[in-house]
This record gives C-alpha cells, structure tokens and sequence, in this order.
C-alpha cells in the first residue's frame, strides 16, 4: 500500500505533488477533488450516544480549524448538520458508521434485542467499499468488555475486522484504531479497560503502517470525562475526543507519525494465527487465511487464483520504521504443491517519482509439499515511498502458502538456513597400497633347480659329497640348506630332516 501522504485517492494527484515537495496540506491548497475521505467506524461512541454528532463534530471543527480539505463518510448520518459552539452555530459533515450497542463481531445466540455485529453490519451494507476512506477511525470494544468477553476472542475478531476494512478500502488507506475510554457501568473498570486497550494495541502493531494505534484513552481524563451513565463520554470528553483525532490526522497527512523506537528491532511479525494482519492479493491472486496447513501454529495465508508470476501476496511496511538506508533481515517460510520445484522470490516494491521500482532479495527454489524457508540476512532499503513486500515466483503460476515472516533491522548476524544441511563427518577413506608382484625368488633347498623339494635333491646332494666331481654339481647355490655360508654334511642332514619332517619348511 501507498501511504496516504503519498497518494490519497485516485483522483489526488495535485495534493500527492504537493506533499512529495515537502508542502503542507491545507484548504488553499486543494481542491475538491483532493479532500481526505475520512469514515469514523464503531459502536455508540462513534454514533454519539449522549450527544448528537458525539466526537464528530468537534472533529469537523478542529479540522477546518487547521485548513485541512475533508468529506466525512459512511452510510449513516447527513452531509450536512449542525450545532452550537462557542455561542455560534456550527455546521459538519454527519455521514458516519457508528452502531449504538454493538460488538466487534455478532455474537450468538443472537441478544434479545437483535444482531449487534459491527463486522456484519459494515458487510450488510457493504460500507467499507462504497464510503472508500482513505482514512478510517475505529473505535469499538466497550460493549464485548460490558459483556465481558474473552480477551482472547476479542484479539482473533479485530483481526478479522480490520481485514475486512483494509481488503475493501481504497489503496493508500490507513486504518487509525483508537484505544476505547473509560467506564465503571455493567461492571467495567480501570483493569479491565487496560487489559483490552493493551490487546488494540497489540493488534494494530501487528500491521505494518496502513494500521496504527491511536490512544483516545489517553486523550481522556478518565472518569472525569464520562457523562453520568458512566458507560459515555460527557461533552467535554467527545469534544476532547474530536480534538485528539484531528490531531492525529493533521500530524499523519504534513509528516508522519512519531519516530519509530530505535531500541527496538521488530519491524513486522506475521504468524496468520489470528487472520492475514495486513497481507494482501497482489495482481489477480486471492488471498485468504486458513486453518489447513501451516509452518507453526495453525494458520497460514493461503495464495490462490494466480495468472500471472508475480501475482502473489503482499504487505506495507512502516517508512517511519524502514526509512531509506535501513538494513533489515527477512524471514518467511513458503509451501507449494506443484509436481515440481519451483523458483520463489522475495521482493521489495517502492514509488520513485510515480514509477514502481522492484527490487528482488531473496531468491530460492522450492521443492513440492514441504514447508521451506525464505531468508535474507541483510538487506537495505532503498529511496522510494510506498514500500511493499511481497513474495512471488518466477514462471510458475502454482497455488502457495505463506507463514512466520519476520522483518527485523538487521544486526549483521547471518540467519542459517534450515534447508541447507551441514554434511556429515565422513571417516578418511584409508587407501591399501597396491599390491606389489612379488620378486621371483628361486627355490629354496631346491638342490636339483626343478622347482620341487624332494628325494632327488637328497640323491643330487649325496652323490655330489660321497663320489661325485664338485666341478660337475650345478646346485651348489641352493644345496646351503642350513644358509650358513658353508656346503658340507650338515646340510645334507637337514636336508633328510626336511623331507622327513616337511612341516619345518
């Protein structure tokens, strides 16, 4: 997603060349075309239960007050309203989206007094999509706390929620979920309000930069705000309200918000667990969360529907956390199940001067049916606005899965990859020498030299000593039977023994 500084609507393209000189947005500025559609989401809060136009109006107000260009939106209320203030009276954009008595989600059985789903109510009157916001507040939860609901259910249904918003809003939309107020009525109280407060913010760190978190509660002065239902803000409190929020969205549109926290590495952690948190189709593909197979844990985004290579899944990242210069490491694990590997991409998408720049970091081919991993130790962002992640392949149009991506600034430290295994120790092989051929040696006590020892060199040699001409005895060289240098009767004796005894040999 484009920030909303950046580009706000399709049509505002004189504000986006004002804001990327380093102008401030405001009323001498732009034109009608280029007004910020701003859409307040919730429950009686946002409605203004106690006080017609509750913190809208003094929103309006407060906005014009800056000179900022805007058209409130939704399928509730008027284009035009009115009321007093400071003595005058006041007229405001009314359109909203605010539902007295209801939950994130419909709960069941349904309560005596009807459907109370915000999710289904914005779904019912498709409202999201026809309002096309590029800035949402939302602020709901007091009444799943009044009904005292789980915690954890409320975490897994503002995930669906603002899933659903973001996947219906314009590109560049921003989501801003506000912290919810205090009360004491149906048993609510300091502990409990923080408790959930806590978990809104949670979530809303879970997205990257098109959803932040907005601290309303702060912005009160406790119960001192509350109007006697002790359950509503008073006048004061939804003026107070009003106030806060254009704040917010003045800071957000001229520069940004606060600095992101140098001491902490988290850029942007996906595990799916409680829906896709900000993950997006890219090009043709859909994009949902499921419970069917997952790397960790039970969820993953599931990647269907592509006819294109780089149709995929995508999320922005925070410019405040990633300006340009920033090394980060990139984590993610990905399955297909094409008969084949296939060849995945890491990529980062950014906007120069209105032309989208890609620039592929990691690279891998994957083989088919098994969880594998994705990583880029260092990497660093380059000069561009609109800063994107996505992943993609390179021909294949196959189906995929996606889970754990972590995005963290980078420390240096290389990130091993689990699919690549250290080879085992092998023993050194121990070669045998070649086997040399023996050197022929002539036979030992062979007397004769007919390479057999027996009788007749026992006859050679007793012919040669009792009678024989020593000129005409051949063997003299093998007749030293006992090998002492000498040729007598010695070795004629061991030459008996031997053959009596050829175990000697």
């Amino acid at each position: 997603m484009k920030k909303i500084r950046s580009l706000l609507t399709a049509s505002a393209v004189t504000l986006s060349l004002l804001l990327s000189s380093g102008l401030y947005f405001n009323g001498t500025m732009a034109s009608a075309a280029d007004q910020v559609r701003i859409m307040p989401i919730g429950d009686s809060i946002t409605f203004g239960l106690g006080e017609d136009g509750g913190y809208r109006k003094y929103l309006d107000y407060s906005l014009r007050a800056r000179n900022i260009e805007f058209d409130m939106v939704g399928p509730e209320g008027k284009n035009s309203d009115s009321f007093k203030y400071n003595g005058q009276n006041v007229q405001y954009d009314g359109n909203h989206a605010g539902y007295s008595g209801y939950t994130i989600k419909q709960q069941y059985p349904v309560p005596s007094w009807g459907k109370n789903g915000l999710l289904e109510k914005l779904q019912e009157k498709n409202a999201v999509k026809q309002a096309a916001p590029d800035i949402v507040l939302l602020i709901i939860g007091t009444n799943d706390m009044t009904a005292n609901r789980n915690l954890s259910d409320c975490e897994k249904e503002l995930h669906t929620l603002i899933d659903y918003i973001l996947a219906n809003m314009p590109e560049g939309g921003v989501i801003f979920i506000g912290s919810i107020p205090e009360f004491t009525a149906y048993g609510g109280n300091a502990q409990r309000v923080a408790n959930y407060n806590s978990t809104v913010k949670k979530v809303a760190e879970s997205y990257g930069e098109n959803v932040q978190f907005a601290d309303v509660h702060g912005s009160l002065n406790g119960m001192a705000d509350m109007s006697s239902d002790k359950l509503h803000p008073s006048g004061a409190g939804y003026e107070k309200m009003g106030k806060f929020w254009a704040g917010v969205i003045d800071e957000y549109l001229a520069s940004g918000n606060e600095p992101d926290d140098p001491e902490n590495p988290e850029i942007l952690t996906s595990d799916f667990e409680d829906g896709l948190s900000g993950w997006q189709a890219r090009g043709s593909s859909v994009v949902s969360a499921v419970n069917s197979d997952a790397a960790s844990g039970n969820g993953s985004a599931s990647v269907t529907g592509r006819t294109a290579s780089w149709n995929g899944i995508t999320c922005s990242l925070s410019s405040r956390k990633c300006p340009a210069g920033t090394r980060i490491s990139v984590q993610a694990k990905v399955k297909h199940n094409a008969d084949k590997p296939v060849h995945f991409k890491m990529t980062m998408q950014y906007d120069k001067n209105g032309t989208a720049v890609y620039d592929t970091f990691a690279e891998k081919d994957i083989p088919s049916g098994k969880w594998s991993s994705l990583i880029c130790s260092d990497y660093e962002i380059k000069e561009g606005t609109g800063l994107s992640l996505y992943f993609e392949t390179e021909e294949e149009l196959c189906d995929f899965y996606l889970d754990d991506v972590i995005v963290r600034k980078s420390d240096g430290t290389v990130i091993e990859d689990p699919d690549v295994q250290d080879p085992e120790p092998q023993e050194p092989e121990i070669q045998d020498p070649e086997p040399q051929e023996p050197e022929p040696q002539k036979p030992v006590r062979d007397v004769d030299g007919n390479g057999v020892l027996d009788a007749a060199d026992l006859t050679v040699l007793i012919k040669y000593f009792f009678g024989a001409d020593a000129a005409d005895f051949s063997g003299t060289e093998n007749a030293d039977i006992n090998e002492d240098g000498i040729l007598n009767i010695a070795d004629l004796c061991m030459l008996k023994n031997l053959l009596v005894n050829p175990e000697q040999l």
